[in-house]
């Protein structure tokens, strides 16, 4: 495709502190043979964000909620009211590079993909905090080279990816939109992976693209730990539901859920309540995902043979500890995995091994980390 107009596309919510280094950005940037606009979704913001932005920021135009609907609905009616070919997605407390919309249009066109996903750094870019997708069997999204020193590779060219983070990631808009766009009912989080791997499944294309960067400043959603792993174990087992075939969600969903309940009984308090509400929440949506499975699957153009090479980790644990180290190794070796990865890789589980003595390793750094994005 060739975009003869981008939209900037931003959800808000109370970060009026976060536009004020954004929004600087996004009209920096060099677009040449594009208009450009800048869109700004404000999520029923109590900070006084949409009046500085019309006082402050009167090229962006607002489309204004009464209330926080999450990003995944916000992000659909920024891109339903976008004037582009190209919709460019950015969170609020990111700033990006003057070629970053460049490469990523440039990406769609010559890789004639739907999305593109850009290489997000720390805000002072010297660490990764998303160099490409990973996806462990269970639907949890990963972010390839997450926390490592950054360097940069003049000569990385894009490549295939299950997904693009959604804090900066453009789509060729109708192809968005006629994929659905993101799923709403996810409220936040794992929405890109979902939207991506559906991509793939309906015959599209997904793109990671190193050269455009996008910086990220760590500032939580706001919303309570418990909250966001609920909305975590959720929505993965949703995308599970709707994105495997059928053979090969019977043999899925099972050890999926078998992990879950790993995962709830090694919690304590509320985390484990959060998960074993998540299950809950899973089962009461069934009904309703029985029938997003049905479009999804009836839309069918690529095998999940096709697709799982893209998880890069199916079996990258999602839980610290030995013990769930253990059971994860059970679930793997004892279920019918084979059927979907293939004999050798989970024999090999994948190389869960060296996943764990990475973890173990860097353990500290890790919960420090972890505790500093929620």
């Amino acid at each position: 495709m060739r975009a003869g107009a981008a939209t900037v596309a931003i959800v808000n919510w109370n970060g009026r502190r976060h536009l004020e280094a954004c929004l600087p950005s996004v009209f920096a940037l060099e677009h040449p043979g594009m208009d450009l606009e800048c869109v700004v979704v404000d999520n029923g913001s109590s900070d006084g964000s949409a009046d500085w932005l019309a006082r402050e920021w009167p090229a962006v135009r607002v489309v204004a909620h009464a209330e926080n609907r999450g990003f995944a609905a916000a992000a659909n009616d920024a891109a339903a009211a976008a004037a582009g070919d190209v919709v460019a997605f950015l969170n609020n407390d990111c700033r990006v590079a003057a070629t970053w919309l460049a490469h990523l249009v440039e990406a769609l066109g010559a890789g004639d993909a739907a999305a593109a996903g850009s290489c997000i750094l720390d805000w002072d870019g010297a660490r990764v905090d998303f160099g490409g997708a990973a996806m462990n069997f269970h639907g949890h999204g990963s972010h390839r080279g997450w926390g490592r020193p950054y360097a940069a590779d003049p000569a990385a060219a894009p490549e295939p990816a299950l997904f693009g983070c959604g804090g900066a990631l453009a789509v060729d808009r109708a192809r968005f939109l006629a994929a659905g766009g993101f799923d709403a009912d996810y409220f936040a989080y794992f929405e890109d992976v979902d939207l991506g791997w559906r991509l793939w499944v309906l015959g599209e294309r997904v793109l990671y693209v190193p050269a455009a960067i996008a910086y990220h400043r760590h500032r939580g959603s706001g919303m309570e730990p418990a909250r966001w792993r609920f909305l975590l174990e959720r929505n993965a087992l949703a995308s599970c539901f709707k994105n495997y075939d059928d053979a090969n969600l019977d043999v899925v969903l099972p050890a999926a859920r078998a992990l879950l309940a790993a995962r709830a009984r090694l919690a304590a308090g509320a985390e484990a309540e959060a998960f074993a509400a998540a299950e809950r929440a899973f089962d009461a949506w069934r009904p309703a995902l029985a029938a997003a499975r049905a479009a999804v699957q009836a839309r069918r153009r690529r095998a999940d043979a096709e697709i799982v090479p893209l998880f890069r980790e199916p079996f990258r644990p999602s839980a610290f500890g030995r013990a769930y180290w253990a059971a994860q190794r059970d679930v793997v070796l004892t279920g019918d995995l084979a059927r979907v990865f293939g004999a050798a890789t989970v024999a090999g589980a994948d190389g869960l091994g060296d996943f764990i003595a990475e973890l173990e390793g860097r353990i500290e750094e890790l919960d420090a980390r972890l505790s500093e994005r929620r």
